[in-house]
């Protein structure tokens, strides 16, 4: 019979993988929350800065731009809150740069020319990519929004989804 220290290794090797990926998954959710939570302080101000800052697509999809900030470099770092109703696709669209993407409720389903079909839920994260096609993303959930935070830095004024 293995020594009981033995086995507590084991066990240890098997968990402490899963521990660290829950603690950068925390970590990012923490540091996109703390971004928002940051611009709810500022209250009206940042309506009065921002007055055009949410926007309904044709299909429905309701993108809020929480924080922007332009930076030294005419870059353009922005926060956004992005609400895709249930069964809802976007257009096939491109991006100009990679952006990083947390679910914060619901299925996102995503795929880039020449990958297979991905699907994120809940607490997942993935990495938008710069100038590849992205095929398909939607909402499959037929009762349920998708909501998600996207970050990302353009040139000033430049929008995040271009459509051919």
């Amino acid at each position: 019979m293995p020594k009981l220290s033995r086995l507590l290794s084991l066990s240890a090797e098997t968990v402490l993988p899963k521990i660290e990926h829950d603690l950068r998954r925390r970590l990012v959710l923490g540091g996109m929350a703390g971004a928002a939570s940051l611009l709810a302080a500022r209250g009206t101000l940042a309506e009065t800065a921002m007055p055009d800052r949410t926007t309904v697509s044709a299909e429905g999809i309701v993108r809020t731009t929480l924080e922007s900030y332009v930076n030294d470099n005419g870059e353009e770092l922005r926060l956004v809150l992005i609400t895709v109703p249930p069964g809802v696709s976007a257009p096939v669209h491109h991006h100009p740069v990679v952006a990083h993407n947390y679910i914060l409720e619901g299925i996102a389903e995503t795929q880039y020319e020449g990958e297979e079909l991905k699907r994120f839920t809940a607490g997942q994260s993935y990495q938008d990519k710069a100038n590849v096609s992205h095929k398909i993303f939607r909402n499959p959930d037929r009762t349920l929004p998708l909501k998600f935070l996207i970050a990302y830095a353009v040139k000033k004024g430049q929008p995040f989804l271009l459509v051919p």
